[in-house]
This record gives C-alpha cells, sequence and structure tokens, in this order.
C-alpha cells in the first residue's frame, strides 16, 4: 500500500512539474503574440493591412496553445484544473490582444505578473495538498496497523517454531494448546458427521464380503445410491468432522493420563492409550441424547489407560478384572481414611466396594509391580536397592564358619569307623558329590548285594550311637 502511494505522490509531482512547464511555455509564447502584434501595428501604419502569411502565423500560435492547455488537463486533472483556467486566461488574454491590436508593454508586463502570480499561488496549493495526503497517509497507517490480525499470527508462527519436536508430549500440547472447546451445536453437527462414515464404512465392508474382494469406488457410490462425487464429499466430511472431534479433545486425555503416572509406564505411552479410546468415544457418540461429549469419552478414556495397565505395566499379566477390583479398593481405602483419619479393615474395605471377603482376599494378595534391584535412588540417584537390601538367603560370616568347624568334626566320627563303613555312609547320605545314592547303587559300586550294604550300613549306625564317638557334634544340634 505504502509502495503505490508513493507512486501516486511522484506522478503529481511530475504532473505539477509539467504543468508549471507549459505554463511558462505558454507565457513565453503570450510574449511573442505580443511582439508580434507591435509589429504588426508598427508595419500598418507603414505598410499598410498585413498580409496573409502573418494572420495564418498567428493562428498556428494560439493552436498550438490550445493543444498545450489539453495536454495538461490529461496529465492530473486535479493540478490541469487549476492551470487549464490560468491558461485559457493567458490564452483569452492573447488573443484580446491579437483582436484588439492596441496592447501596450506596460499591458504585457502586467500578463506577466499575473501568470507568475497565479504560478505561485497554484505552487502553494499544491504543497497544502501534498502536506494534507501526507497527514492523511499516516493517519491511515495509524489505524491499519491498530487493527492488524498479522500481528498475532507471526507470534503464533514464532510460538510454533520454538516447540520441541524431540518431545512429542510438548509438541502435542503446543498444536492443540490453540483448539478451542466445542459447543452443543457443534458436537452434535460432528456426531452426524461421524456417524454417517461409520455407516459407509459399514457398507464397504458388506460388499467386501459380499463381492470376495475389495469393491471399486463406483460399486461403493451405487450401493450407496450416490453418485461417486457425493460419496467422495460425504467421506471428506466424515473424517474432517472425526479428525475435528479428536483433536478438540485431546487435552482431556493428557488430563486423564496424568492420574495414572508411576503406574509403570510413561506418561506418553498412556496418552497414546487414552487416545485409542478417545477414537472409540467419538465413534460411538450419539449427539441427540443431550450429553457432552467430553462427560461420555472420559469413561471410554479412562477405561482404555486402565486396560494398556493391566496388560503392559506388570511382568506376570493379571487379568483386566482383577486390576480393576485393585483399583476399587485403592480407591476406597484412601476414601475411608480420608473420613475416618485411620487405616481401615477389610471389613470396612469390602462393604464399601461390594467385594465378598473372599475376592477382597484374593485381590490383597495379587503380586504387586516389581522393581528392579538395579535402579538408582535416592537424592542424587547415586545408590541401588541392592546396595541397601539384604538378601535373606544369603549365609554370614558366622554361619559359614560354623559350617566348616562342623565339617572337620564330622571327618573326625567318621575315622573311627572301618573304611567300608565309612565308605557307605558317605555314598549314602551324598558326601561325595551332593547326591544321595541307593542301596542298589552302592551295591554295583562295591561289587555286593544290596542286603550287604544294608547290613554294613545297620553297623555303621550302631558305632555311631555310641556317645563317646559323638561328643563333638551335639554343640552342632542345639545350634
Amino acid at each position: 500500500m505504502e509502495s503505490l502511494i508513493t507512486g501516486d505522490e511522484a506522478l503529481i509531482a511530475a504532473a505539477a512539474a509539467e504543468a508549471v512547464a507549459l505554463a511558462k511555455e505558454a507565457v513565453e509564447v503570450a510574449k511573442d503574440a505580443a511582439l508580434m502584434v507591435n509589429d504588426k501595428s508598427s508595419s500598418e501604419s507603414e505598410n499598410g493591412p498585413s498580409d496573409f502569411s502573418s494572420e495564418s502565423h498567428i493562428f498556428r500560435l494560439e493552436k498550438a496553445q490550445l493543444t498545450e492547455t489539453q495536454e495538461v488537463g490529461r496529465i492530473d486533472h486535479s493540478v490541469g484544473l487549476e492551470s487549464r483556467q490560468e491558461e485559457e486566461q493567458s490564452v483569452q488574454f492573447s488573443n484580446k490582444d491579437s483582436d484588439g491590436l492596441d496592447s501596450s508593454d506596460e499591458e504585457f508586463k502586467l500578463l506577466q505578473m499575473q501568470l507568475l502570480k497565479s504560478i505561485a499561488v497554484r505552487s502553494g496549493r499544491q504543497t497544502e495538498r501534498q502536506a494534507r495526503r501526507a497527514r492523511a497517509m499516516e493517519k491511515a497507517s495509524t489505524n491499519v496497523l491498530s487493527v492488524k490480525s498479522g500481528h498475532s499470527s507471526r507470534k503464533r508462527r514464532a510460538a510454533l517454531q520454538d516447540i520441541d519436536y524431540s518431545d512429542p508430549l510438548r509438541y502435542l500440547r503446543g498444536t492443540t494448546s490453540t483448539s478451542r472447546l466445542l459447543t452443543a451445536t457443534e458436537e452434535l453437527e460432528l456426531s452426524e458427521g461421524i456417524q454417517d462414515l461409520l455407516k459407509l464404512e459399514k457398507l464397504h465392508e458388506e460388499l467386501a464380503e459380499r463381492c470376495g474382494g475389495q469393491p471399486t469406488f463406483a460399486q461403493w457410490a451405487a450401493a450407496a445410491g450416490v453418485d461417486q462425487k457425493t460419496l467422495r464429499k460425504r467421506l471428506n466430511y466424515g473424517i474432517l468432522c472425526k479428525d475435528k472431534m479428536i483433536k478438540s479433545n485431546i487435552r482431556l486425555v493428557i488430563s486423564i493420563a496424568k492420574n495414572y503416572q508411576g503406574a509403570g509406564m510413561n506418561l506418553q505411552d498412556l496418552v497414546q492409550e487414552g487416545c485409542r479410546g478417545l477414537v472409540k468415544g467419538a465413534e460411538k457418540f450419539d449427539a441427540s441424547k443431550g450429553f457432552k461429549f467430553s462427560t461420555y469419552a472420559h469413561w471410554w478414556i479412562k477405561q482404555a489407560v486402565r486396560k494398556s495397565l493391566s496388560d503392559q505395566s506388570r511382568t506376570i499379566r493379571l487379568p483386566f478384572h482383577m486390576v480393576e477390583a485393585t483399583y476399587r479398593v485403592r480407591e476406597a481405602k484412601k476414601q475411608l481414611y480420608s473420613e475416618n483419619g485411620r487405616h481401615p479393615d477389610n471389613e470396612e474395605v469390602a462393604e464399601a466396594t461390594g467385594l465378598s471377603m473372599k475376592r477382597l482376599t484374593a485381590v490383597l494378595l495379587t503380586p504387586k509391580a516389581p522393581i528392579s534391584l538395579d535402579q538408582k535412588i535416592g537424592m542424587n540417584q547415586d545408590m541401588k536397592p541392592s546396595e541397601i537390601i539384604a538378601d535373606p538367603d544369603a549365609e554370614t560370616a558366622e554361619e559359614l564358619l560354623i559350617k566348616q568347624f562342623m565339617k572337620q568334626d564330622l571327618e573326625k566320627v567318621l575315622d573311627s569307623l572301618n573304611p567300608r563303613e565309612k565308605q557307605v555312609i558317605r555314598w549314602r547320605f551324598g558326601m561325595e558329590d551332593g547326591r544321595m545314592k541307593t542301596l542298589q547303587e552302592i551295591g554295583e559300586l562295591m561289587g555286593v548285594s544290596r542286603e550287604r550294604i544294608r547290613q554294613i550300613e545297620s553297623c555303621a549306625f550302631r558305632k555311631l550311637k555310641n556317645k563317646r564317638r559323638t561328643k563333638n557334634l551335639q554343640q552342632y544340634v542345639i545350634l
């Protein structure tokens, strides 16, 4: 706009300058005409009437003046109007001089002064007009800037440039922050478009089953009772309605997913599962019943998030109904604790949740989420649970020392037996390789019968029952 205005001002200034130049030329022509008139009057007084060539020359001069006046009017109407009036005055004045044939030098000087005065006045008016145009342009530019809508769009584009695309959740918040909430009328229109899309998709599936393959678009349109162009419009409109319904409620998904942080899945996965529930809710929503879509979709989003937690968050998968019962028990405990100020017993929890005591016991015995012993814990994340949690199966140094002494004392007791009895006892109780052998296996190893091995074992036991032999082993029995 500013470039156009600048071009107009330049054109007006050029037209004004050309008009001034033409006016000056008109003054020169008028001066020449006056001189010719004086010469003619003097020649008439001496030689009689003038010839035809002098009159034709004056006629050409007048015609040239009129042509110049018309050219000035064509260049600029506003400026040429005044210049045309002044030049016509000068032409009329020249014609009067030529007709009267009695003008003098004083009259010519008066004409020149009037022309210069008119030119000066015109130049002053042009300056005033230019000043008024400049003030009008400044005011117009101020008004345009005050109502310009591109400023907010530039801010919005700059905000989008600051979005970190490496974080999908932050990007999702940035793209949906500008979407407004839908009104009841808009939800009704979008719901109708989605239902129409679902009907067309169901019709396509039925055609595929009947035809044994994917039907053509023309067959689809014929089955729907419309032409292909109308079918394409209905499909595009349904997809647009579904997309708008989902994008306008993404923030509801994020708010619900935040309540399940720390349950075994990160927030991005929870939002993804919640969006699946949102899509399912959008397909099943019926706005004609008078309910808000957010109220209807809340249950679908919550159900999708909880189902994903039961399937993916646990190493040992639990049935979904058990996970739902776990959530109910947990919420009931929180509510009873806030009301009574103490931890509720199982009877109160069963009454609040509507579960039987047997079912409640099964829910309380469900395995909890496992914790890795190698994960970082502590304020500085410099410790591991394996470093601070004791292993109940680990043997202490005292226990290892006692076992070592007991082994030495047991060897002393076995040394009191003969070699054959000692070997049978060692094989029988697995003191060789940790595996206890049967009487048949020991007999085969020693080359005797099973009965003979039993007799050797019985003889060894009678000797070991002697208190003098096992006196050093009694202390380990007490431990």
